[in-house]
């Protein structure tokens, strides 16, 4: 009977990790600019390996992004978003909820999910 209760908590502990999967990302989804200076995008739409950009000048742009995501039911969280144009580079998203982040710059850029 132990034999079996310990079985029996092997098997669940495991289909509880494997059912966890991945941190989900906060960032999926579109955004539009609230708060800012001159140099904020307008909007972007974050996809699973794409951001696509309105920029403050109106020109839209769409470049590869990796992500790496971290706890999304903790709040601050964080998601970095990783490109390559060239060089290799970074930017901080810091999430005050799941609806709301700011860029991690000196242009303070905030944004709310649409």
């Amino acid at each position: 009977m132990k034999k079996l209760v310990s079985t029996m908590a092997i098997v669940m502990f495991m289909l509880a990790t494997a059912c966890k999967g991945e941190p989900t990302n906060l960032l999926i989804g579109k955004w539009k600019l609230t708060t800012g200076a001159q140099g904020c995008n307008t909007a972007m739409t974050f996809a699973a390996k794409t951001v696509t950009q309105i920029s403050w000048d109106g020109k839209t742009s769409t470049i590869a992004v990796t992500y790496v995501t971290g706890e999304a039911t903790k709040f601050p969280a964080v998601v970095y978003v990783m490109t390559d144009a060239g060089i290799t580079y970074h930017v901080t998203y810091i999430f005050s909820s799941k609806d709301k982040v700011m860029i991690d710059s000196g242009a303070m850029c905030t944004y709310e999910r649409v």
